[in-house]
């Protein structure tokens, strides 16, 4: 819990409505092989503290009054090299711990001094639940989405994401600023998108027979030549890597493919409340 120096005026927005702040939450991730300021381990975790603000309903809950609020800090270590890209597991695993947090009750009035009821039967959840135990809201996951030609694969292999054209990390949750209507898609809402380089970008093009002197094929005589026969060879089945952006059918096809009504999303989280169960 930390004391605000500075008391915030809070005119106009009920308590603990909009008035959190993104540097009340706080994630760290260590993988086994990276220092602490690798690249890998502080983008993943920008990346899920980003989705974990974007929905806003996580630092109100650590609102406690104009002088006070809690500060939550997410420490995440991976015991073993991972196998492929981590941001999946990273995601699904904080999401269930979150679903498990508590926070003290408080027991003394909105201004004073806070004081906690050290029965922890007694506590809250930081995602609370309604009076018929249902979540009022759950939080983000992020999915990572990956394609290649026509194909749209979840949580790829390190083997797939070695010849992705487009990787996508796709952050979703609970959308509670209105309820559902009954022509809506989804009740889900889309918080952030992070592209992500594929490690096929930096694999250098494949040869083909006909390029090769080794198969009875003939060198190009000179670089206009070479990139004149890379351009067919497309056709020939030769390995080529991905060059340019993504096209933006391709990028709404990935992102429909996830928050559409009985979507992959949707899918996900069911799961997770069947564990939490």
């Amino acid at each position: 819990m930390d004391n605000d120096d500075e008391e915030e005026e809070v005119s106009g927005k009920s308590a603990g409505k909009g008035v959190g702040e993104n540097s009340w939450a706080e994630m760290s991730i260590e993988i086994p092989g990276f220092r602490d300021d690798d690249a890998l381990p502080v983008f993943l975790a920008a990346m899920l503290t980003e989705a974990l603000l974007a929905c806003g309903e996580l630092k109100d809950r650590l609102y406690i009054n104009r002088g006070f609020h809690w500060k939550l800090y997410i420490d995440i270590l991976l015991l073993s090299q991972p196998l492929s890209y981590p941001l999946p597991l990273l995601s699904l695993t904080t999401h269930l711990a979150l679903l498990s947090a508590r926070l003290p009750k408080l027991k003394s009035e909105l201004d004073e001094d806070p004081l906690f009821d050290d029965d922890w039967d007694a506590s809250a959840y930081l995602y609370p639940r309604d009076s018929a135990g249902k979540r009022l809201y759950r939080p983000p996951v992020t999915l990572l989405v990956m394609a290649v030609g026509g194909n749209i694969i979840f949580d790829p292999t390190t083997e797939e994401l070695a010849v992705a054209e487009a990787v996508l990390a796709v952050s979703v949750g609970d959308s509670t600023s209105s309820p559902k209507a009954p022509s809506a898609p989804s009740n889900l809402r889309l918080l952030s998108i992070r592209t992500i380089d594929p490690p096929s970008r930096l694999t250098p093009p494949g040869v083909a027979n006909s390029m090769n002197t080794a198969t009875g094929g003939s060198a190009p005589t000179s670089s206009q030549d070479a990139v004149a026969q890379r351009e067919g060879m497309e056709q020939q089945g030769v390995w080529n890597p991905p060059r340019g952006g993504m096209r933006r059918g391709l990028v709404g096809k990935m992102i429909k493919t996830v928050v559409e009504e009985g979507g992959v999303a949707e899918e996900v989280l069911d799961g997770l409340a069947a564990v939490e169960s």
